[in-house]
């Protein structure tokens, strides 16, 4: 009734929205239609010519991006350089060249869990037909386009702002003049998270406009008929997009601006939603994929909702309240799609954007447009104003690490299934409606209430849940009490780094703990863990806890005696410093409710390696859970003659060690008798693990296993004396497992 009523009194809205719908399932039809085309021409392997789009990655000795590979498919394509030298080559011509290359399709990784980056997906919702290995460039030779042609003016100028700009200022001159965060530090980029900022550094609507105004007020000046700025302004503003890197933000402001300006010269008046209408339909028709681009999504959601609410902006003339309805609105109009691609919003952007967006719309901008002037036209001023301004900026950035520092500023009560996201967006649709009759305080209960159920749902759940995370080779377990009144991480995984050449060195690395661990925990709503266990001081273990110490809150951390004076644990510990270090022994325990935990080894305070990991049991009513870190066959021993009946049939068991014949002795087996045991390993890992006779001594014995190199990530959910198996990849066909 309540949505019959909504439709009855706000017909016009209703329909808009029925009708954005239904354009929306066609576009993603169409979008499946040509999927299916490409899918059905598929050839495995490919010798021909591949040209590498803009935006392009190089970094250390890896090439990947989006290309067209025979002038029309458009693919993933990855390249591994061999040698200084050739990646230099590439560095400094790839822009403007095509390649002739061989190279075969591979199948994309499946994700680590489902809150991981999905290579798959992003593949299909970019319209890309697949994944494409280059094996050997044969031969490079430049292209003459107008493309390549822009694409050599934006390398032009990006390494002009380089060389031009100090090291200090560089990186968000690029980003705000030419869109290109490459070299942005992920310590930055989580700085601007933090504070709600980061869609200042991506070229949009704000860019544009001043961007516009300043191109106009300099041709009036110069006495150009204002018939010839209109036109001059729809040649440039265009070409300014292709320079910018040509993201769908830049591109809807572009054509908006470039929609009003012909209008003008037409002598039409449009009003601004039919222009941002239309501005949609022709991206969509054009891309269909665009729609599950995140910055199509927030850049026409954020404008949309800014246009419709018209009405707030009007009721006052104050430029501070207006910037602050503008970001209020943006930011309730996004936050359901914003949880569901980044699980987590900062509460203080709302503030935060009423100080900045000024700053950098009136300062911040402005200067670093006039500097990349002044270092074509006249350096030495240019360098004069730069001793100015980069200690100013520097202040600037000093406040907003300090903003940044201030506890409790994320919202992050996890992913939203799509029914709740549904819902939610609804919320946001209906407080809308109701605001714009007339707009009353108690209409915020319409937003708040699903917002504050959704983030108190996790502690209705009154199971136990147990999770093996994907890794790779390595262990993490995620243990979560009933009703959140705890959560335990148990390693962290990490990767072996070994030496590398100077070339090979990637500015950002692939990090375990912050590409799949903290996504992982994000995802589902935590950003607090109470213990974090490291087991013992492998870099698969505990390589990967460094960025759990930076991106969440570690109350406690328990280490294995001893190994705190290790290499890898004297690193971690500078991250480490806020949270409260224990050492437990074979014998030390606490209790949860019902639920409780103890230690099994190790038995002594010296760290000598695998033997000395942290075993821990969690008991529980209907489950009993092992965890044995790299426990090899010696400390096995130990347990069974010690804690024998304490570890008889486990309703789990952790496989000690990856599976490594070192582990897993057939006396430790049969006494542990494990209703299911989980291998913990990469998939064609350069160990062997699970080691074959490992394998086979799971099977004589008749004891269930799964592996999360052949099955994700594992969610075990333990209710009413139940074992649940929530989520796991498919079996494939061929698998052992």
């Amino acid at each position: 009734m309540a949505l019959l009523f909504f439709w009855m009194a706000w017909k016009r809205e209703t329909l808009l929205l029925i009708g954005f719908i239904a354009f929306s399932a066609c576009a993603i039809y169409m979008v499946q239609e040509i999927r299916e085309q490409d899918s059905e021409t598929l050839a495995p392997n490919f010798a021909g010519e591949l040209l590498f789009l803009p935006n392009y990655t190089i970094d250390g000795d890896g090439l990947r991006g989006f290309a067209r590979l025979g002038g029309d498919r458009l693919v993933y394509a990855e390249y591994r350089f061999e040698s200084a030298e050739e990646k230099a080559l590439y560095e400094n011509r790839l822009y403007k060249s095509t390649l002739r290359v061989t190279g075969a399709f591979e199948e994309a990784s499946e994700p680590s869990h489902r809150f991981s980056f999905n290579m798959k997906n992003y593949l299909e919702h970019n319209g890309a037909s697949g994944l494409f290995k280059i094996e050997t460039i044969q031969a490079l030779s430049e292209n003459r386009t107008f493309k390549s042609w822009m694409a050599s003016r934006r390398e032009s100028l990006k390494k002009h702002i380089r060389g031009s700009f100090p090291d200090s200022l560089s990186t968000e001159a690029e980003a705000l003049l030419i869109g290109e965060q490459d070299r942005m530090s992920l310590e930055d980029r989580q700085l601007f998270q933090t504070l709600g900022i980061t869609h200042l550094f991506a070229i949009s609507g704000l860019h544009v406009a001043i961007i516009a105004g300043i191109i106009y007020f300099l041709l009036i000046r110069l006495h150009f008929r204002k018939e010839t700025v209109i036109l001059l302004m729809l040649a440039i503003l265009p070409l300014y997009a292709l320079l910018a890197g040509g993201a769908p933000s830049i591109w809807r402001s572009v054509s908006m601006v470039c929609l009003v300006l012909a209008g003008s010269l037409l002598k039409l008046k449009w009003p601004i939603a039919h222009v941002l209408a239309v501005s949609l339909i022709f991206f969509v028709l054009w891309n269909p994929t665009l729609l599950y681009n995140i910055g199509f999504q927030l850049s026409y959601g954020a404008t949309f909702a800014i246009i419709y609410s018209s009405r707030f902006l009007s009721q006052t003339s104050s430029a501070f309240k207006n910037g602050l309805i503008i970001t209020c609105v943006s930011q309730l109009s996004l936050y359901p799609l914003l949880l569901y691609h980044f699980y987590e919003i900062s509460l203080s952007s709302f503030l935060v954007n009423s100080l900045f967006v000024p700053l950098y719309t009136l300062i911040i901008l402005p200067v670093n447009l006039i500097l990349l002037v002044l270092t074509f036209i006249w350096p030495p001023g240019a360098e004069i104003l730069f001793r100015i301004y980069e200690p100013a900026r520097g202040l600037v950035a000093g406040f907003m690490e300090s903003l940044a520092a201030v506890p409790h500023q994320m919202w992050n009560p996890g992913k939203p299934e799509p029914l709740i996201l549904v819902l939610l967006l609804a919320s946001v649709f209906v407080f809308y409606l109701l605001a714009e009759r007339q707009f009353r305080y108690r209409q915020l209960f319409v937003l708040l209430v699903p917002a504050i159920l959704f983030t108190l749902l996790p502690y209705t759940d009154s199971s136990l849940k147990v999770t093996f995370l994907d890794v790779g080779q390595g262990d993490s377990a995620v243990i979560e009490l009933p009703h959140r009144k705890a959560v335990y991480v148990i390693d962290t995984g990490g990767l072996l780094r070994f030496e590398q050449e100077a070339f090979q060195e990637r500015e950002k690395p692939y990090e375990i703990g912050r590409q799949v661990v903290v996504p992982y925990l994000k995802g589902k709503g935590i950003s607090a863990v109470d213990i974090l266990v490291l087991s013992h001081a492998d870099a698969d273990h505990a390589e990967g806890a460094e960025e759990l110490f930076e991106l969440l809150s570690i109350e406690a951390l328990h280490l294995s005696p001893g190994s705190a004076e290790t290499d890898l644990m004297q690193a971690l510990a500078p991250y480490a410093k806020e949270a409260a270090a224990a050492f437990p022994y074979a014998g030390s325990s606490w209790r949860s409710g019902e639920i409780n935990f103890s230690y099994l080894s190790p038995a002594d305070n010296v760290y000598e390696g695998n033997n000395d990991s942290l075993v821990l049991l969690l008991e529980a009513a209907g489950a009993r859970i092992l965890f044995t870190g790299d426990l090899e066959a010696e400390g096995e021993r130990e347990i069974v003659e010690k804690y024998g009946s304490l570890i008889a049939n486990l309703s789990l068991l952790k496989v000690g060690h990856h599976g490594s014949k070192s582990s897993s002795s057939e006396a430790f087996l049969e006494t542990a008798n494990p209703a299911l045991s989980i291998f913990s390993t990469g998939k064609d890992n350069r160990y062997g693990h699970p080691a074959a006779e490992v394998v086979n001594r799971f099977e004589d014995l008749e004891l269930e296993t799964l592996n999360t190199a052949e099955r994700g990530t594992l969610e075990f959910t333990f209710s009413g004396g139940e074992m649940r198996l929530d989520a796991m990849r498919p079996i494939k066909k061929g698998s052992s497992q």
